[in-house]
């Protein structure tokens, strides 16, 4: 009984110290793991910062391009060369890069201050067209083509005149006046039969040659 009672208090003994080694193992673990989640938690904390940090800066740009606009609207935005005289090149320019820029609302302003100043300059028909296509991109469709027919009939030589038919044309499509619409788009194909829009109307209507 001595012997074996001895056997089994060995054997209790070992795991014991199998169990102890094992937690020591287990304490070890969990505290490289509580290590590794505080320095992961400091760095989600510092990207939270940096985006707040990029979130302020992009509603700072954003608030500064609104008074840029705003200003720029609120004056006519009439830009002058240095004799006080209104430069022609930068006023369209500056109105075109609105365009471009998806500021259509103030382009729109932009090209009509310009066709104030210089009606009939070489750029003008562009000018008018450009009015039209701030109005459309708006969804000012009846708007649009107002000023797509001044293109029409102030610069019947320009080179904008398919252009503005075929964007009249679309107009009232988007207006549900199919009527109108084909009516426009067969004027084009019958008076500029060679133009890339006179292509465009052939394959809305479905013509041939």
């Amino acid at each position: 009984m001595m012997k074996r009672l001895a056997v089994v208090e060995r054997k209790v003994d070992a795991t014991r110290e199998g169990v102890q080694a094992s937690r020591a193992n287990t304490d070890t673990r969990l505290l490289d793991v509580s290590q590794r989640l505080d320095v992961l938690e400091g760095k989600l904390e510092e990207s939270g910062i940096r985006f707040t940090q990029l979130a302020q800066k992009v509603d700072t740009v954003k608030h500064r391009l609104t008074s840029a606009d705003s200003a720029r609207a609120a004056a006519g935005f009439v830009m002058r060369d240095t004799t006080g005289t209104p430069d022609p090149e930068a006023m369209y320019q500056a109105a075109y890069s609105d365009v471009a820029a998806g500021r259509y609302n103030l382009a729109r302003e932009s090209f009509q201050t310009y066709l104030k100043h210089f009606p009939d300059s070489e750029v003008a028909d562009n000018a008018q067209y450009w009015v039209g296509e701030c109005a459309y991109a708006t969804g000012d469709f009846t708007g649009a083509i107002t000023e797509f027919q001044k293109v029409v009939e102030h610069y019947p030589k320009g080179d904008k005149v398919p252009a503005a038919l075929y964007k009249i044309g679309l107009s009232y499509n988007r207006l549900k006046n199919a009527e109108q619409y084909q009516k426009y788009l067969r004027t084009l194909i019958q008076k500029y039969p060679k133009s890339p829009e006179a292509a465009a109307a052939k394959e809305r209507l479905g013509a041939k040659g």
